[in-house]
């Protein structure tokens, strides 16, 4: 390097030709550490129909248990976003319930804009494991679809929404969790937790509406069940059970699959939660934690299968590039994984 640096590039000093090596050499080194390190930090995306519980389940369990306390970062769905728009405080959540088939595209776009918000602002959070309410792969999979077949969504909207969500989803690898963490219950359930909670917005919200929503849920997360919507039996194992998972939880974890999914989320677990009971979590504390049990189990195994696929990935990566260097043109260096770097710029560097 440092010959290539007198000869070809002109730096005739062997101690600044010296120095830029180094410079170059601890930069991708500090690069290389600091990827994976990013990584570590585990994304589980928390999914449902409306009312199943998903509130409850994110402050009263992951909240409020020794199991999660410390462990998790919440990031609510961020509704207040959608309650409250610009200077003029619109309320497109309400719009949209209002009138779904002038707002439903505009709704869901706008949706998506703040799940890309919501995670920019929380992906520099420290605890290991971050709960995030719902996903643009759900609002892919069950709201834009619900909408499409409502005909709230027209054909040039859809394909207008799709010719931007793969590339969009694609470049911000932040959106894409590691796991997927399901709570499950009836239409009916669902449909009686509204009634009470009686958000202003959810007034005209139809049972019919929901078993809609379910039985979208249900065909994106595991399609070979989906023609049985009552609450998943847990003594049936999952047809491609791991048994390296926790025996609490093995028979309650599926992986993602099938013609219908995005490439990005294939074979990625998903935790299936039986929220069907009307649990009071301040009285039953023994069903809490165990709710609780599960998930940090659920994590475990997949920060453990995170942990061997980086390990594997960064032992192909070490015997494929072994510190390749190639002698470029026009007097810039390039490293495998690096963009191109101007020796101007380099040397500017090492002059401050």
């Amino acid at each position: 390097m440092v010959e290539y640096l007198q000869s070809s590039v002109g730096i005739i000093h062997k101690n600044h030709a010296e120095s830029i090596t180094t410079f170059i050499k601890e930069s991708v080194d500090e690069e290389l550490k600091e990827k994976p390190a990013q990584k570590k930090r585990i994304t589980l995306c928390v999914e449902g129909n409306i009312s199943v519980g998903k509130t409850t389940f994110l402050r009263r369990i992951a909240n409020e248990t020794l199991e999660l306390r410390d462990l998790v970062e919440i990031v609510p769905e961020p509704i207040d976003k959608w309650q409250d728009v610009g200077p003029d405080h619109f309320n497109i959540l309400d719009a949209f319930y209002a009138e779904p088939e002038r707002y439903a595209y505009t709704f869901q776009n706008y949706v998506f804009v703040t799940r890309v918000m919501q995670e920019r602002e929380s992906s520099a959070g420290i605890k290991p494991l971050r709960l995030m309410e719902r996903s643009v792969f759900s609002d892919r999979m069950v709201f834009v679809r619900a909408v499409h077949e409502a005909k709230w969504m027209n054909e040039m909207e859809i394909s207008i929404y799709d010719s931007w969500f793969d590339p969009v989803v694609s470049s911000l690898p932040g959106l894409i969790p590691d796991g997927f963490i399901y709570l499950r219950a009836s239409p009916d359930t669902c449909h009686k937790r509204m009634m009470l909670r009686k958000r202003a917005e959810e007034g005209g919200v139809s049972l019919d509406y929901l078993q809609g929503l379910h039985e979208k849920h249900e065909s994106w997360l595991f399609p070979f069940e989906s023609g049985n919507h009552g609450v998943l039996s847990v003594s049936k194992l999952p047809k491609d059970v791991d048994w390296s998972l926790h025996p609490n939880i093995k028979d309650r974890v599926f992986y993602l699959d099938g013609d219908h999914m995005h490439s990005s989320i294939q074979k990625v677990p998903a935790l299936v939660l039986d929220c069907e009971p009307d649990i009071d979590f301040n009285r039953d504390i023994e069903a809490k934690q165990e709710y609780a049990r599960q998930v940090a189990e659920f994590f475990e195994f997949v920060k453990n299968k995170k942990e061997v696929s980086s390990s594997n990935v960064k032992e192909d990566a070490s015997k494929s590039n072994q510190a390749q260097v190639l002698i470029p043109h026009h007097g810039n260096l390039w490293m495998p994984g690096t963009q191109p770097l101007d020796f101007r710029q380099a040397m500017s560097f090492m002059s401050r």
